[in-house]
């Protein structure tokens, strides 16, 4: 078989393998043949009889209008259109990574919500991308181009592995240059991205862009749908209604200034909706690193990375495949095509050129087909299928891009509609309280300087987990109890730790003598874990690192609470599972050392049955947690503990003896020493 049989060339390009194949389009991805030839593109090709309508060619073009102008970080590239084999086509920027749907429902199948900080900065890229688009002007004319998406939504907005953040498929965006005008009655976008001012027939404005963002943001907030109902007219109705439980209530991690960035830009009232999405990406921006100053761009690179590491691992395997091709048949074939005039030449497109007069400015910039077989069947991205039918379908149950009939809403119809409300879920003692800015270790609070992130280790964080943390999971379909939620992790102490920055948490994969222990039921934000007596990092699959052949003691400190500790000797290093329970609340006094203290050594003692040993000067800021009795009634009662301590160079111990009276009582053990 000759090397020109074995795979397809598309015009000037080289047809790598199939995203995605529908029945209108399908999406490949491509290499193209020039001097730019090591350049891999995402090319759409229409189907030859879609190619040959005039209403599609129109549509086609109308997108071409509103995205090849466009230019911007967060906002896909269009690179080439044209017509080739009499199919039109357009080739765009190849995304490698997967949309934000994907992302959480990989999230969902691991029992885990987005982890807030990388929530709100996807959400600001976002931003950014539209409000260029909003604003963007025609570099020759300078006329406004008035672009609105119109459909926003978690399939439109693309995360690269290497952590950028790209808006997609501005396939039915209105502009003021498009000929497509919406028709009255029918619905342009994804039904449960709708904003209240479309059903009430207004004029559509960018602030309508917003609102499918704050939707996709609550989404992500709370792993599960906003809008979800049994049938489209009960979407409609809670659309119109547009009571929206506040994420706080259903994701107890989400702070009180986030939710309110998110419900203003879910204000039904569009007017009370931030002025622009550069003012909603100021807030969000300000929100974020006053809340996690550690955080950084890259932090979204190692949760991707991680979260899709096999899926990476198997594209990488068949992308050093493609890079062994001979093109250079392929080469000679386009240039004897190209001598005798032949089609390989784009009709309209940044190389110029014509295939025929009848069609001078076709292309469809769309990537984000919904085509699930597909989805299972592509290692790379996801792209959406766009569909466009000459005839109206009537509402039906998905959120496909399509224009349906809306059928009239009035109190009759509307009377028996399933109504969906929030679930709260409580997490942690009632009455705790966390103040902004400070991380918790031991079972006092502590506060640390933002950490730098160290260059050397970036390069072996590509294969390591982003930092987070399993909180609570919340069951979607039956009584919610917790929810799961993934943050970046810091450095800690000896005894008490504190977050280290992401570029500084420990690795995931598996050491010699290792195993991965994942612990279910983990909330970063309250607790901390302990093996040996060693902090430990807790990565976004909520896995630790335990010795296996050998026993070893676990610890979990939960603020507030009683420590989980329990012996455990693993045989070999297959994965296990560990559930940390809800633990009874207790209180807690603290021994520390002053700073003046001059005498060193250690010092050991039993807490819970566990034997642990801190050094003196103690590294905890607060010092050492200590448990106090409860008597009969539930009241607090006095607490004696022994300790031992060994002054440094000597080999005798002494025993000291010191009694906890009251709750969140200090212990200057240098007065003792």
């Amino acid at each position: 078989m000759s090397e020109l049989a074995k795979r397809d060339r598309f015009g000037r390009y080289l047809i790598l393998d199939h995203l995605v194949d529908g029945g209108m389009a399908k999406i490949c991805r491509a290499r193209f043949l020039g001097e730019q030839a090591d350049k891999v593109v995402a090319i759409k090709m229409v189907q030859p009889q879609f190619s040959k309508d005039e209403a599609f060619k129109t549509m086609f073009m109308d997108e071409i209008k509103v995205t090849f102008g466009l230019l911007h970080p967060n906002v896909i590239q269009t690179y080439d259109y044209g017509m080739t084999k009499g199919q039109l086509f357009v080739a765009m920027e190849y995304c490698d990574g997967r949309n934000l749907k994907e992302y959480l429902d990989k999230l969902k199948e691991r029992k885990f919500v987005f982890p807030v900080e990388i929530s709100t900065y996807i959400i600001s890229q976002a931003c950014q991308g539209l409000y260029y688009a909003h604003t963007f002007r025609d570099k020759l004319t300078g006329q406004e181009a008035n672009i609105i998406h119109r459909d926003i939504s978690p399939h439109n907005i693309m995360l690269t592995y290497d952590g950028a953040v790209k808006i997609i498929d501005f396939g039915i965006a209105k502009s003021q240059t498009n000929s497509e005008s919406t028709q009255a009655g029918t619905i342009k976008g994804k039904l449960s991205y709708l904003a209240p001012e479309y059903l009430e027939g207004l004029e559509l404005d960018p602030r309508y862009d917003q609102f499918a963002l704050g939707i996709t943001l609550w989404e992500m907030l709370c792993s599960r749908k906003l809008f979800k109902e049994n049938n489209d007219l009960a979407v409609l109705k809670k659309i119109q209604e547009c009571k929206i439980p506040v994420p706080s209530s259903i994701n107890p991690n989400v702070p009180k200034e986030l939710d309110e960035i998110v419900l203003k830009a879910l204000s039904k009232n569009r007017s009370k909706r931030y002025e622009n999405l550069d003012q909603m990406n100021r807030a969000l921006m300000k929100f974020l690193y006053a809340k996690y100053p550690d955080f950084n761009a890259t932090d979204l690179s190692y949760f991707a990375q991680e979260l899709f590491r096999e899926e990476i691992k198997r594209d990488r395997e068949k992308m050093f495949e493609f890079g062994k091709i001979d093109i250079r048949p392929y080469l000679d074939d386009l240039r004897r095509e190209q001598e005798r005039g032949g089609s390989a030449a784009p009709v309209v497109g940044v190389n110029g050129g014509s295939d025929s007069p009848a069609i001078k400015k076709e292309a469809v910039l769309d990537f984000g087909f919904e085509d699930q077989a597909a989805i299972k069947k592509r290692n790379t991205i996801t792209v959406k299928k766009t569909s466009v039918t000459p005839k109206d379908k009537t509402l039906s149950g998905d959120d496909n891009t399509m224009s349906r009939r809306i059928a009239d809403i009035n109190d009759k119809t509307m009377t028996n509609l399933k109504q969906g409300t929030g679930t709260k879920s409580k997490v942690g003692k009632e009455g705790t309280k966390v103040l902004k800015g400070e991380n918790k270790t031991d079972t006092r609070k502590t506060s640390t300087k933002a950490q730098k992130t160290s260059p050397i280790t970036y390069a072996a964080l590509i294969a390591f987990l982003l930092g987070g943390a399993y909180y609570y999971y919340v069951s979607f379909f039956a009584e919610p109890e917790h929810v799961a939620v993934a943050e970046p992790v810091k450095t800690p102490k000896a005894d008490k730790p504190v977050r280290q920055p992401a570029n500084d948490i420990t690795p995931t994969a598996q050491a010699e003598g290792m195993a991965k222990m994942t612990l279910s039921h983990f909330d970063k934000q309250k607790m901390q874990v302990f093996v040996d007596g060693q902090a430990q990092s807790v990565d976004l699959l909520n896995s630790i690192q335990v010795p296996v052949g050998r026993p070893f003691v676990l610890r979990v400190q939960i603020d507030g609470k009683k420590h989980f500790i329990k012996e455990l000797n693993l045989a070999n290093n297959t994965s296990v599972e560990e559930e940390i329970p809800e633990m009874p609340s207790i209180p807690y006094g603290y021994v520390h050392t002053s700073k003046d203290c001059a005498v060193t050594g250690e010092v050991r003692f039993d807490i819970y049955g566990e034997k642990r040993v801190s050094s003196v000067p103690m590294n905890e800021d607060f010092g050492v947690a200590f448990p106090l009795n409860l008597d009969e009634y539930g009241k607090v009662a006095p607490a004696t503990y022994e300790l031992f301590f060994k002054k440094t160079g000597e080999e005798i111990e002494r025993k000291i003896e010191i009694t906890i009276k009251r709750e969140d009582q200090s212990i200057d053990l240098c007065e003792y020493l």
